[in-house]
């Protein structure tokens, strides 16, 4: 039956790599079968990692989904984090332009694109979070207070700034808009690469992809700009 606890602990100390890799498979798994699909002994199997491992590491399915979740968000947390403090920092220096403001955006939404459109670890990681969407668990928390809340934020913050507005429910909305043009890029893959006869996001394509996302984003700012 089940091995004991000392038995399965000395296996495990003899894998140093096991929590890693249990993570990284769990991406994939999680993202392809959903959580409840998603067993425990797939997960083991495919990591190659005794099934005690789990517990062990994560005390459990619920906390190794939790874990998956949050490497997740630290990822993407990884590529906009410094921009965003940048943000905060001359938000509360006070004296922001609205150009700077406006250079501070696409430098934040360029990051986003790079990442979410052009990285190979975005096919993967868009599973989880989309189906975090659909069907939020308690896991959710972990995206929208790490990177969903922040991101809205940052945009927000700075189209008030660039446009001359008091930060207000409808520059989040502007913001989500904005945030939104990458993401759609994401969700709706299949859909662009058909409908456009791209490689699936090729280096130029996604260069193309930025250029045209920023060049609607400064637009749209500086439209509303001359008419507030």
């Amino acid at each position: 039956m089940f091995e004991d606890k000392k038995t399965s602990s000395s296996k495990i100390k003899r894998s140093p790599n096991a929590r890693d890799r249990l993570l990284e498979v769990s991406v994939d798994v999680f993202g392809k079968h959903g959580f409840d699909a998603a067993t425990t002994r797939m997960i083991a199997k495919k990591a190659g990692v005794n099934i005690a491992a789990i517990p062990y590491y994560f005390n459990g399915k619920e906390g190794l989904y939790h874990k998956v979740v949050a490497y997740i968000a630290g990822k993407l947390e990884s590529q906009v984090e410094s921009t965003l403090l940048e943000i905060e920092e001359r938000v509360a220096e006070g004296n922001l332009s609205g150009e700077e403001a406006l250079v501070l955006l696409e430098k934040l939404l360029e990051k986003m694109i790079n990442f979410m459109v052009g990285s190979p670890e975005a096919p993967r990681f868009a599973r989880i979070v989309l189906r975090e969407q659909l069907y939020p668990s308690s896991a959710y928390d972990i995206l929208f207070n790490r990177i969903m809340a922040p991101m809205i934020n940052g945009v927000a913050k700075m189209v008030a700034t660039a446009t001359g507005e008091t930060p207000s429910r409808v520059a989040s909305l502007r913001a989500l808009t904005l945030i939104g043009q990458v993401i759609v890029f994401r969700v709706a893959r299949e859909t662009t690469v058909r409908a456009l006869g791209l490689e699936g996001y090729s280096p130029d394509e996604t260069a193309e992809i930025r250029r045209v996302i920023l060049e609607q984003t400064r637009g749209m700012i500086e439209a509303m700009s001359r008419t507030g």
